[in-house]
């Protein structure tokens, strides 16, 4: 087989900054002292945008049983347990 018959082809895969957000804030709800307490607290960053906090917050605001409030130069997440579906 020729070498460019073999070549692999790389995708180079951009993420946007809300992306970047939302897998920051799913990190922090996924560590397990934060599943224990159901809380988190995540921290704005200087290269964060306001527009991208903003859509995350209210998407977030529409969850029932989770709680977005701002706090200082963050933002605390909290949520109830859901009972399991039979």
């Amino acid at each position: 087989m020729s070498r460019s018959n073999a070549q692999v082809v790389k995708k180079q895969v951009q993420v946007s900054s809300y992306e970047r957000l939302c897998r920051r804030i799913n990190a922090h709800i996924a560590e397990p002292q934060a599943q224990l307490e159901r809380r988190c607290r995540v921290e704005r960053l200087d290269t964060d945008h306001d527009d991208d906090w903003e859509r995350v917050v209210d998407e977030m605001r529409e969850v029932d049983g989770l709680s977005v409030d701002q706090s200082g130069t963050g933002y605390e997440f909290s949520w109830r347990e859901v009972p399991a579906t039979d």
